[in-house]
């Protein structure tokens, strides 16, 4: 256990295994490091209590969703994508309420839960969609319920390095395996793994304040980077713990994290 006492997972088999789980999860310390993190975060800042009706939106291959279940709340997981849930559900720990759903339209009654979480979800959203998006995390959060949302900040120097990658392609392939910024808003064309805008911190206080939402808290944080070879991991979150206590230095951390109040 980390200081954060993330669960830890041990699958039966490695086949088959879902990209985010194979590659961060299961993959180097840095990339597991990171993970856990925004993991961490979200959940923390929702406050979340045992007997708490969770919802989480984007919940993948439900990491999440199991961590907050660990918490001793009753979590539903819901995702656009079926292949990450389809694996979820056979290979994740029993007790999690998965599936396949369009956040857009929530397949729950009103008031539904004390608490939604999101971790890296709202920048794959179809930007037309958002509104509607709020608008149901709303409608299913009980007054004085909490939400917590984190995405891609597009104001750090990795997403500013990918809006640049976009338009010279020899950059573009020297950049490690990643989402882009370069899917146009065409609903035809729309697959949510292929659809990368980042909303700013900005546009999520106003989107959740638009829908009866007070925002409690804004924060950026991580700037460990995913290729940081193992060894220097340590002095990476050294650096990392610096650059979020310098004042508009901590603005440009790699992940954006928003936490409000339902009144």
């Amino acid at each position: 256990m980390s200081a954060w006492n993330e669960p830890e997972l041990s699958f039966a088999s490695h086949e088959g295994l879902p990209f985010l789980v194979e590659h961060w999860y299961l993959g180097s310390p840095t990339r597991r490091y990171m993970m856990v993190r925004r993991f961490a975060e979200v959940l923390d800042h929702a406050d979340l209590k045992p007997g708490h009706k969770v919802l989480d939106l984007g919940c993948g291959w439900a990491y999440g969703t199991h961590w907050a279940h660990a918490r001793g709340c009753t979590v539903s997981g819901i995702d656009l994508g079926w292949d990450q849930l389809l694996w979820a559900q056979k290979a994740m720990p029993a007790g999690l309420n998965l599936m396949q759903a369009n956040a857009k339209c929530l397949p729950f009654p009103d008031a539904s839960f004390d608490r939604a979480v999101s971790v890296e979800m709202m920048e794959h959203v179809f930007r037309p969609d958002r509104p509607a998006v709020f608008s149901e995390i709303a409608r299913v959060v009980k007054k004085g319920g909490r939400v917590a949302i984190s995405t891609p900040n597009p104001d750090s120097p990795i997403e500013t390095v990918k809006r640049v990658a976009v338009k010279w392609p020899w950059l573009r392939r020297a950049l490690p395996s990643s989402c882009f910024p370069e899917a146009e808003d065409d609903a035809g064309e729309y697959h949510p793994y292929r659809y990368h805008h980042p909303l700013s911190p900005a546009e999520l206080v106003a989107g959740l304040e638009r829908v009866g939402f007070r925002v409690q808290g804004t924060k950026s944080f991580m700037w460990v980077l995913k290729t940081l070879p193992t060894p220097l991991l340590g002095l990476g979150r050294a650096a990392e713990s610096l650059a979020e206590a310098l004042p508009l230095v901590n603005r440009a951390g790699a992940t954006t994290l928003v936490w409000a109040e339902r009144v």
